[in-house]
């Protein structure tokens, strides 16, 4: 029973992607951060967010993906291909 309510939990917070734009409470759990850390974070201006009506907060999915994309960490493949790159052209 406890797997097929985590499933369900999976789903529904996969469905809740296809939509244009999510809440406060659907970024945070997407993202896996409390809402402190969302208001710190659109005080800064780090994320974009929208306030139509003025309180409630509201974010286009999209933007939050971009978002979290940021600040790429390379893997073993990348850094290789990059140290290979630089003696390529320092031995030229």
């Amino acid at each position: 029973m406890k797997e097929i309510l985590q499933e369900l939990q999976k789903i529904s917070r996969l469905l809740a992607l296809q939509k244009e734009v999510i809440t406060l409470e659907e970024f945070c759990e997407y993202a896996g951060i409390s809402k402190s850390y969302v208001y710190h974070l659109t005080s800064t201006n780090m994320v974009k967010c929208y306030r139509p009506f003025g309180k409630r907060i509201y974010f286009c999915t999209t933007e939050v993906v971009d978002f979290l994309k940021q600040n790429q960490c390379d893997g073993n493949r990348e850094i290789t291909k990059k140290i290979n790159n630089y003696f390529l052209k320092t031995n030229n």
